[in-house]
């Protein structure tokens, strides 16, 4: 258990539970249609925090066997390769943000959404994925609509 507190990625997740929990208690003196939007972003992240905390405590065995079976050259192999691939995949995610939010801007915050959701996996992704991640993004994107349309009532598409 210690050791695993001993990771930053996990340190990050724990404050990041602990902000958006802080959110949702001061969301509540909010007016009563206000406070309908921060509650469920923090309500889902902190899910999705809490699920995330879970799995690290569940897996620090096995992360920490992945550790101990790597070699210093091996290490240093794969960081040149590592920080190559990073800086390209770096500047592949900025084109895919860049250009999905220059289209939203025409079309709305929808449209930026769903480029978004069916860039990265598209980019990134495996092949044999593509389906899967696709199903997803579209699933999400009429999520996120229903959500804003009809619970709070925003538009996220542009009516020209």
């Amino acid at each position: 258990m210690i050791n695993i507190l001993k990771r930053t990625d996990v340190w990050f997740k724990i404050i990041l539970l602990g902000l958006f929990i802080f959110l949702y208690i001061v969301s509540d003196s909010y007016p009563e249609k206000s406070k309908k939007f921060p509650q469920l972003i923090a309500i889902s992240t902190s899910i999705i925090m809490i699920i995330s905390l879970i799995t690290d405590f569940a897996r620090k065995e096995k992360f920490q066997e992945e550790i101990l079976d790597v070699s210093d050259t091996e290490l240093t192999k794969t960081d040149e390769i590592f920080k190559r691939e990073r800086k390209k995949r770096f500047y592949k995610a900025w084109i895919i943000i860049l250009i999905s939010t220059a289209i939203g801007f025409w079309g709305g915050f929808l449209i930026t959404t769903f480029l978004l959701l069916i860039g990265f996996p598209l980019l990134f992704g495996k092949r044999e994925n593509l389906l899967k991640n696709t199903a997803i993004a579209i699933g999400m994107t009429i999520i996120i609509f229903l959500t804003f349309q009809w619970i709070f009532g925003i538009s996220l598409l542009k009516v020209f």
